[in-house]
């Protein structure tokens, strides 16, 4: 039986639409310059949003979860949408002919009014193209520019000067850049306040902590979940466990769960956040082997593991409500699961490749 068929014999057979909580709205973006917004209670694609620019590449939402900000890489542009109306309100670009700009990775202060970013200016000449030192900018989102940029410390160019995961704290102080360590910096000036050295915690040899982009609707305000490896310098024994990190104290913690994987996506939290999802792969390349992975908040444990059938490539979300999970990107069908069975119940065609991350707006 092909995959395709399947998935529909499976869909036909399961999940009715009625829910007994109200459910939210999803926000993925898709070719050609579009949004989708995916009605969860009719599963259904309700509505599509033309954009101006290019194809969303990341998506955010602004504070108070009024607007939708869309970043494109071609022209480095940002376009806004505004939620409630679903009308694409603005749309401004950075680049120039002579100048255009990489960025990596991005943080929304507070009031939505700046964007942190760690970027690369290419400038064209006559005969060439000259590539700067990797830099902090902070773009003014209200008057469309780039306002200030300053240089990345000596010690991370010689990294490779890529910006990592980037948060600011709750008061719009600081600025918390998860690489090889997690590097605390002014918002101001980004100098450099504070340091969490990731290498000499409770756990030795522990790796870069992983965390997932600013979207999950059920975090806890100012906290961080995200996991990590360490490795053992003896017998090089690998262990996975949760980090958690308090953006207002500037603390952290390290629980650890078990043996490592070779990689996981982003913990997703249920409305309650005492449960937690993700997906975890094992292998690599033909040999790939995808499960979830089901989590107990409180204790910090896997209380079920299920195989499935995974793509080479794909993203994973969870819904509003907590109980379905959600595979899709790299493709046009988006793959709902029953978080408590962890089988799959519906499979939607939304006719065309999704390109960027998923926005979950609880109802």
């Amino acid at each position: 039986m092909q995959r395709r068929t399947f998935l529909s014999t499976v869909a036909a057979a399961g999940l009715a639409p009625a829910q007994t909580a109200k459910l939210g709205t999803l926000f993925v973006g898709a070719w050609q310059k579009r949004v989708l917004v995916i009605d969860e209670a009719s599963r259904k694609i309700s509505t599509e949003i033309n954009l101006k620019l290019d194809v969303p590449r990341s998506m955010m939402f602004s504070e108070d979860k009024k607007k939708l900000i869309i970043h494109s890489a071609m022209e480095c542009g940002f376009e806004i949408v505004d939620v409630a109306t679903r009308k694409l309100e603005r749309s401004f670009k950075l680049d120039t002919a002579g100048k255009k700009y990489r960025p990596s990775g991005f943080a929304l202060s507070p009031d939505s009014k700046k964007m942190y970013t760690a970027l690369y200016t290419v400038d064209k000449k006559i005969d060439r193209f000259e590539v700067s030192k990797p830099q902090w900018a902070i773009i003014d989102m209200e008057n469309e520019k780039i306002e200030k940029f300053v240089d990345f410390p000596k010690e991370q160019q010689l990294r490779g000067g890529r910006g990592g995961g980037l948060r600011v704290s709750p008061d719009g102080k600081f600025l918390y850049q998860f690489r090889d360590n997690v590097n605390i910096y002014s918002t101001e000036d980004f100098k450099e306040v504070g340091k969490i050295e990731l290498s000499k915690p409770l756990f030795p040899g522990i790796e870069r902590v992983s965390i997932s982009g600013n979207d999950d609707p059920h975090e806890e305000p100012g906290k961080i979940f995200g996991f990590f490896n360490s490795t053992d310098p003896i017998v090089h024994k690998t262990t996975f466990g949760f980090a958690t990190f308090d953006l207002n104290k500037r603390t952290f913690e390290f629980s650890p769960v078990g043996p490592s994987t070779t990689r996981t996506t982003g913990l997703r939290l249920t409305p309650d956040r005492k449960t937690g999802y993700t997906v975890a792969y094992n292998g690599m390349g033909a040999n790939q082997r995808c499960e979830f992975w089901t989590f107990d908040i409180a204790s910090k444990r896997i209380t079920k593991i299920q195989e499935f059938d995974g793509r080479s490539r794909f993203e994973f979300n969870l819904s509003s409500d907590g109980k379905l999970l959600y595979i899709y990107g790299a493709g046009n069908t988006l793959e709902m699961y029953d978080a408590a069975t962890l089988k799959m119940v519906k499979d939607l065609d939304v006719n065309t490749d999704m390109t960027s991350n998923m926005l979950v707006l609880p109802g």
